[in-house]
């Protein structure tokens, strides 16, 4: 489980919650603003934590209109149907949409994150993807070898979500 109680906080492999959007029919816009989301498997996430987090990101969809963050509204961890609210207006007539990957949003507020690393990954050629909470990059990057380490600048972000962290931890040191 995410440490993000502490400074720095300190992300696990263990954090990462995503599943891929079914093709075609997996985002449905519904007449009262929600969005009805269809995974290809069980989207299993985190429900613990003060408050919980039940916040996604949707990245890569076939229509563009759906990416970015969203509110849960009904569905249970392990599910593969989730109801959920954007967090910015999808136009009404949206058509139906599917593709790409939702991922659980465990830190939705700004944050400074003065300095960040990959430490310990396992192999060389693991990829890091940690997107802020509309699906914009934070920060990604390949392993060169087991036990290597890998830093970086972000600075201000909106929201962490973790869609890799193949292995090994992401320090972020918050300011």
């Amino acid at each position: 489980m995410a440490n993000l109680a502490a400074n720095p906080w300190a992300l696990f492999p263990a954090d990462v919650a995503v599943a891929t959007i079914t093709g075609g029919t997996g985002l449905t816009l519904n007449a009262d603003g929600t969005v009805t989301i269809t995974t290809t498997g069980a989207l299993t996430f985190n429900t613990t934590g003060v408050p919980p987090a039940f916040w996604f990101t949707v990245i890569n969809a076939t229509a563009a209109a759906y990416n970015g963050f969203y509110d849960l509204i009904s569905g249970l961890s392990g599910a593969t149907s989730f109801v959920m609210k954007p967090q910015f207006v999808i136009p009404a007539g949206t058509a139906q949409s599917g593709g790409g990957t939702i991922g659980q949003c465990i830190y939705p507020w700004e944050v400074r994150i003065e300095d960040i690393s990959w430490q310990n990954p396992t192999v060389a050629g693991q990829v890091l993807d940690l997107r802020d909470r509309n699906g914009n990059p934070i920060w990604q990057a390949t392993s060169i070898g087991a036990g290597s380490q890998n830093r970086g600048k972000v600075f201000w972000v909106s929201g962490v979500t973790p869609i890799q962290i193949p292995s090994g931890v992401v320090l972020a040191t918050i300011d």
